[in-house]
């Protein structure tokens, strides 16, 4: 029982946030504070009017895991399954990752994955034997006739219709 209140002292803390708190701390020449939930890092920006917004990016700490895990998943599905086949299930899987990170504010984000990705399937393409199965061109042409899907904003936060 004392390890479980231990850790939940841990993981939360409560921190000042919001206008007049990142106001302060510009004043002072700091940095605002920022806080994850839900796979999301929250932090305060403003708008291209200069009023405060609350922004939202992926957390690096999501990111980097969920890179790690597709790296794992390409590695062991490139030689049991056929390209086309797992080709259309790695669209499926970056398209739930877009529908779920993609809100306004965090397009660099999931262009940044995408990129990423493709990077990691052209390696573990090019892994299934001692030969190279593409080069860049080649690669780029298969992606031309079979695309995986883009990234886009799914959830418009700014808007919003009432």
């Amino acid at each position: 029982m004392n390890s479980d209140l231990r850790s939940l002292k841990e993981k939360s803390k409560i921190i000042e946030f919001g206008y007049c708190v990142c106001q302060r701390a510009r004043k002072y020449g700091r940095k605002c504070e920022t806080f994850d939930f839900l796979g999301f890092t929250h932090f305060c920006d403003k708008t291209r009017r200069g009023k405060f917004k609350l922004g939202r990016k992926t957390s690096n700490k999501k990111f980097t895991q969920k890179m790690k895990d597709m790296n794992i998943w390409l590695k062991s599905v490139r030689n049991l399954v056929e390209l086309d086949e797992w080709w259309k299930v790695l669209g499926q899987k970056l398209l739930g990752h877009y529908q779920y990170y993609g809100m306004s504010g965090n397009i660099r984000w999931l262009r940044n994955y995408y990129y990423q990705i493709v990077s990691l399937a052209f390696k573990w393409i090019n892994r299934r034997s001692q030969r190279k199965s593409y080069n860049w061109d080649q690669f780029n042409r298969f992606i031309k006739f079979n695309p995986l899907p883009k990234p886009k904003i799914y959830h418009s936060l700014y808007n919003l219709s009432l």
